[in-house]
């Protein structure tokens, strides 16, 4: 009977070089992902500020803009 430890075992498997090409693309897409979350960003700043200003109006709307901007409310 043998043993496990007299057994020949060959050298693992190794990643070969990536190459120029596949470089390339990696960089182009971590540049791509890079551009598409700054325009999310963008987007959920401008729809979360439209949304502020929608629900302004709604509650001026609500409750009239004389009860909002009452007289001499400009004055300290």
């Amino acid at each position: 009977m043998q043993s496990f430890d007299s057994e020949h075992r060959g050298v693992a498997p190794q990643i070969p070089e990536p190459t120029p090409g596949l470089t390339r693309k990696r960089a182009e897409l971590e540049i791509y992902r890079a551009e598409r979350e700054t325009i999310g960003r963008r987007s959920m700043v401008r729809g979360l500020i439209l949304l502020a200003v929608v629900a302004l109006g709604w509650s001026i709307a609500r409750g009239g803009i004389e009860r909002v901007f009452v007289p001499g409310w400009w004055r300290f």
